[in-house]
């Protein structure tokens, strides 16, 4: 019973949130999403045969194509706002799937559906717009399941995995690389080697993808200008490893010039309290992982090729540098495949600190879904109270709206705006 209410929770979590995305007529802002959005409309119109001066269709497929893919053959029938938010319903809807497949796998509780929504779907890459990211995330969760169903006995098409992990490819390249890995995990643990020949047509992809970046166009995909904000391997580094872990459990912050949204509506206390939150479910699930993965391998656990992965993953995040081919923070994307899926393994059994989380992930979940609501219909954000710590009020900061011009241009009719070039287009020269 009580894990049944917590899927009905979940499940009524996604569905305000397919709501609130309809409650205005733009979509929603969150950062890279509006950059995906203006792509999606720019595909549209090169399937129309429509002229643009402005920008190159790559001849070679890339990852971080999915959104715009989705976005593009949609707005061939539905009007470019609408095609934005029906996209952001299908991947809603695909992530529900995903997570409730991995669960019924896995045997896990109702703490699944308390914390996983907030804590790897709707927290800091929702509202940074990395939505190709998180679509990534959902296959992660799809080909794990599916892998360890095979493990505990049970019968499936080997083609499904090689779909999947195409379908991994043109979605991120991190999450994709992590499917990868675990498929040859699967296989050295099973002996069932015939399963790497699924393999083939995503590494055939990834050759070709490579080949176009390097070779023919000069690694023009890695010019996005990206930033490092601290000195690789110093200590502000080490402490923004720290931060990256801290910030994967749920806690958003949404800012603008103006100051933090979740300061103002929830108020200092409350929004002290969140933080608070935020780095008890971190330490409790920190705990978890730790012990779990010991746990593991000490009985060999079907499961032990999953936590093989994770463990090769890690030592990744921690030297991956601030910037890398053209990507912002690589590491943190690397740390949240391994945190997402080592959440839902330890999501069994009947553990006080798992009731404990289950608190935690409510409290975040229900505060993410008001904050989002102030900000996605519409209403007036004041600027935040002052007198706490900068530390604490910039974290997890996001600057939800800032490219919200790409809409604008898009109400315009502007198609001429420069565009991500790590996606299926390249800037060219305006005309």
């Amino acid at each position: 019973m009580k894990s049944r209410v917590a899927e009905i929770f979940g499940a009524g979590l996604f569905f305000l949130y397919v709501v609130m995305l309809f409650g205005r007529s733009a979509p929603p802002s969150m950062t890279d999403y509006a950059n995906w959005t203006y792509q999606g409309v720019l595909l549209a119109r090169h399937l129309k045969g429509i002229p643009d001066a402005a920008h190159v269709l790559k001849t070679y497929p890339v990852p971080n194509s999915a959104a715009t893919l989705g976005i593009g053959l949609i707005a061939l029938v539905l009007p470019w706002a609408i095609a934005a938010k029906v996209w952001l319903c299908v991947q809603i809807g695909l992530t529900f799937w995903a997570i409730r497949h991995l669960a019924r796998t896995v045997g896990a509780n109702g703490a699944v559906w308390w914390i996983v929504p907030q804590a790897a779907f709707f927290g800091v890459n929702w509202w940074y717009g990395f939505v190709n990211f998180e679509l990534g995330l959902a296959w992660v969760l799809l080909i794990a399941s599916m892998l360890l169903r095979r493990v505990q006995g049970g019968r499936g098409r080997d083609w499904m995995l090689g779909g999947v992990l195409v379908l991994a490819f043109f979605t991120h390249m991190i999450p994709f690389a992590f499917c990868g890995l675990l498929v040859v995990l699967y296989a050295s643990q099973t002996g069932r080697w015939r399963a790497l020949w699924q393999v083939v047509p995503s590494a055939m992809l990834s050759l070709w993808y490579l080949g176009g970046r390097f070779l023919w166009a000069g690694n023009a995909d890695g010019q996005a200008g990206m930033v490092e904000t601290v000195r690789d391997y110093s200590a502000a580094f080490w402490a923004y490893k720290a931060n990256s872990y801290f910030k994967s459990f749920g806690y958003v912050n949404p800012s603008s010039s103006l100051g933090s949204v979740t300061l103002r509506v929830m108020g200092r206390g409350a929004f002290g309290g969140l933080i608070a939150v935020d780095l008890l479910l971190a330490g409790i699930f920190g705990w978890l992982m730790v012990s779990r993965a010991l746990e593991v391998f000490q009985v060999k656990a079907p499961e032990r090729f999953l936590w093989v992965g994770m463990l090769v993953f890690l030592p990744v995040f921690l030297l991956a540098p601030g910037t890398a081919l053209g990507v912002s923070d690589p590491g943190s994307r690397l740390l949240q495949t391994v945190v997402v899926v080592g959440i839902m393994l330890v999501c069994r059994g009947d553990r006080p600190l798992l009731q404990a989380a289950s608190v935690c992930g409510a409290v975040l979940s229900v505060a993410g879904l008001l904050v989002f609501a102030r900000v996605q219909l519409g209403m007036t954000v004041p600027g935040s109270f002052s007198g706490l710590p900068r530390a604490v009020v910039s974290f997890a900061h996001v600057p939800f709206d800032d490219q919200d011009y790409f809409y604008r241009a898009l109400e315009r009719g502007d198609y001429g705006e420069t565009v991500f070039p790590t996606g299926m287009f390249l800037n060219g020269s305006r005309k």
